[in-house]
């Protein structure tokens, strides 16, 4: 099977030793611990195809699960192109394989599917809701978010004891003596409910213990209650449906291949990306590859754990041998893919030095145990400053250097294109604190990027005039009853541009026309028979929207303005069974006659229209198209996770680690949890997730690594004396390191 891939065109097949072992791997649990830039992805393809195409192993015997949709669909095409390619010289031997039968995806789309295709009852007509159909359902369905007068004291208690969980602006209006408002609040109850089925903690426990916990466990069994009312089910609620099935005896059928007449049993359970894996996420594994030999096989990398703000807990991978000998009485066979296959040889070293200097990450259980270093194997070598500390005493300064190179670079042809260079940093938030700086420094020169995440996605004309079209129909008269003045000076704003713009657009005039006629005739009281979500489609179905949506940009922001206003159209309404926030009725009153109902339109724009304002909603990115060729990708480091450039910029390396929310709940709920999962200091569990997020930035360099460095020290979640993972953040010190220039 290797040496038919080594011809493969376009490929540079090659396994090393360590690689090998994983294909080969016969059976039990293997645990590999690959680094940055090892080709984990690639031995776990290969792997697949020789459990497919050699062991003869049944398609749907096999699960392979990914963190994201785009990694699954990019796995999912390498072995369809790699069997293709050995069906070319070897056809009789596997052309009877379908590989399309393998399980393939994100653990979310599994269970999905594997709870419709054996008609789970718990699961029967349910409707999966993303973040924001689950924050939108909240808002609207849970009393931690209701309107004001209707909090109790018990209400109150709960928001001071999880005060950390909001943010600053909540926080300081809170000790103002003002209750949060209604959309932070759901926010915070968003985060409260995932988490108490993530840590996979008891509910009832939670009760005995009283105060502030029982009044959150009550919310939360009230949440779940109006979640099977209404048949809907969020993102973590799947996961423990799948438990639930899986304890059923159906369950037990499925496990065994004896569900359905052909089936296959799960035999061989494969697991990308397992340092990000929450407990109840590693529990559905365990439960998955429960039969003998517990073909149970996890990748990841502990030093790349980056979402624990996510529920993740990095200790899943460093004990993953602890619990297969809890959950089996078995050790797994240990695979380290350390070569490097990814960057200069000074760069490999720098991500070695900085990961292992920290005193706080040769704590116990901070890493796996006896973890050896990277191995640089790249092709890439070369005498010049693969590492450089910039340092400014002005943010100006590095802006200006990180603008400056990147011209010289492009002007020298040392790069071919502006997504050579990448910026990294903490936040893309064009605001002096962030990226602003960068942002303007590049402008000033003419130099194109791309920064999706800028959070300015209502200021880009066609959803400005998107939404402006909207508000005309559904509220000719700029009502706007009882909404918040800054709310209603955007929507004047946004309408002020349809009208402006409507005389290029005859079309889309006279559609705007006739539908607030047709509105303004209709009676007292009647339901409309068009919803919220059927106007704009209308809209856009005119120009110059036609044409918008052709474009590669526009219409992808379009398209997701479209899946914004869908999450809200379909949240359903408490009391009212069938009808949901997209029904369209007339007033009922004469006072409002010809007009969509007051108190739906107060709705509105308190709820989804704030709710738009308040996220600063960023720009929707392609799963297919990471960045244009042409510009130079500002990124947070939970973007580039997984990707590589030719060179890296890293902004903000200097920022402190706070005990934050994340830390600070996931200590608070261990108490509750179902198993007993010991933590390390919250302190230590902060500073060691900040390291983790800049060894993850610095190891994405191909060729050159610039840290931008605002002051003489540098300060990545660790003391100062102990900086930048060298043993010392004085810059004389760091003169011996590092190639430093001071801007």
């Amino acid at each position: 099977m290797l040496r038919a891939l080594e011809k493969l065109p376009g490929r540079n097949i090659h396994v090393s030793e360590s690689q090998e072992d994983v294909i080969t791997h016969e059976k039990g649990p293997l645990w590999i611990i690959a680094g940055p830039g090892s080709g984990k992805t690639e031995a776990l393809v290969l792997r697949c195809l020789k459990l497919l195409l050699v062991d003869r192993v049944d398609p749907r015997a096999v699960m392979v699960t990914t963190f994201t949709e785009k990694a699954g669909r990019n796995l999912q095409d390498r072995l369809v192109l790699y069997t293709e390619h050995i069906r070319k010289g070897y056809a009789k031997s596997v052309k009877d394989v379908d590989i399309t039968q393998l399980r393939v995806g994100t653990l979310h789309s599994l269970c999905n599917d594997i709870l419709l295709e054996y008609r789970y009852p718990g699961y029967r007509n349910f409707r999966p809701m993303d973040d924001m159909e689950q924050l939108l359902f909240i808002y609207f369905h849970s009393d931690i978010a209701s309107r004001r007068n209707k909090l109790t004291q018990d209400h109150i208690d709960l928001f001071r004891h999880f005060l950390y969980m909001f943010d600053r602006r909540s926080q300081n209006y809170f000790k103002g003596g003002y209750t949060p408002g209604r959309w932070a609040r759901a926010r915070v109850a968003q985060g409260l409910f995932n988490r108490i089925v993530q840590y996979r903690t008891d509910a009832r426990s939670m009760i005995s213990k009283g105060g502030v916990w029982k009044t959150l466990a009550i919310e939360f069994q009230e949440y779940e209650e109006v979640l099977n009312d209404f048949a809907r089910v969020d993102f973590a609620h799947m996961q423990s449906k799948l438990l639930d099935f899986l304890d059923t005896p159906h369950g037990e059928l499925f496990l065994k291949g004896e569900a359905k007449p052909d089936d296959s049993s799960l035999s061989h359970v494969l697991v990308d990306e397992y340092q990000d894996t929450n407990p109840i996420q590693a529990e559905i594994y365990f439960r998955l590859a429960s039969r003998d030999p517990h073909n149970l096989v996890v990748v990841g990398d502990d030093d790349q754990s980056l979402y624990r703000f996510r529920g993740a807990t990095v200790e899943s991978m460093i004990d993953f041998d602890k619990m297969c000998v809890k959950f089996w009485g078995t050790k797994p066979k240990r695979i380290s893919l350390i070569e490097n296959y990814r960057s200069h040889p000074e760069i490999v070293n720098w991500c070695n030095e900085f990961i292992t200097s920290f005193k706080t990450m040769k704590k116990p259980a901070a890493r796996v145990v006896a973890k050896p270093p990277l191995v640089a194997k790249s092709s890439i070598s070369g005498e010049w400053p693969a590492v450089r500390l910039i340092v400014s005493r002005q943010g100006s300064g590095l802006a200006e250097f990180f603008a400056d190179a990147i011209e010289y670079f492009r002007t020298e042809n040392i790069i071919t294109k502006y997504s050579d260079c990448a910026l990294l940093i903490h936040s893309t938030r064009e605001i002096a604190k962030w990226a602003g700086s960068f942002a303007d420094a590049l402008r000033k020169r003419d130099i194109p990027f791309y920064n999706p995440r800028s959070r300015q996605f209502l200021e880009h004309e066609e959803i400005m005039l998107a939404l402006g079209t909207l508000l005309s129909v559904i509220d000719a008269n700029r009502a706007y009853p009882l909404t918040p003045d800054y709310v209603q000076k955007e929507c004047n704003r946004w309408r002020d541009y349809y009208e402006a713009e409507c005389s290029k657009y005859k079309d889309l005039g006279e559609y705007v026309g006739k539908a607030t006629k047709k509105i303004s005739n209709e009676d007292l009281g009647d339901y409309l028979p068009s919803n919220l979500q059927d106007v704009l489609y209308h809209i856009l179905n005119h120009e110059p929207f036609a044409t918008w949506a052709t474009d590669p940009e526009r219409g992808v922001r379009l398209g997701y303005l479209t899946s914004i206003f869908e999450a809200y159209t379909s949240t359903p309404i408490p009391g009212y069974l069938g009808l949901s926030r997209g029904t369209l009725r007339m007033s009922r009153t004469q006072e409002f006659k010809g007009e969509l109902s007051w108190m739906w339109r107060h709705q509105f724009y308190n709820a989804l229209v704030t709710l738009m304002l308040q996220e600063g909603i960023s720009d929707p990115e392609d799963d297919e198209v990471m960045y244009p060729i042409d510009r130079v990708p500002f990124m947070t480091v939970h973007q580039a996770k997984g990707l590589e450039f030719p060179i890296v910029f890293v902004a903000k390396p200097d920022e402190e680690a706070k005990v934050g929310a994340p830390v600070l709940i996931e200590q608070e709920m261990q108490q509750f949890r179902k198993s007993d999962v010991p933590l390390s200091d919250p302190s230590d569990r902060s500073k060691q997730d900040l390291i983790r997020f800049y060894y993850v930035a610095y190891s994405r360099a191909q060729y050159i690594l610039f840290i931008l460095l605002k002051s003489n020290e540098i300060n990545p979640g660790e003391e100062a004396g102990q900086q930048l993972g060298l043993g010392g953040g004085k810059l004389n010190w760091l003169n011996n390191h590092l190639d430093i220039l001071e801007v």
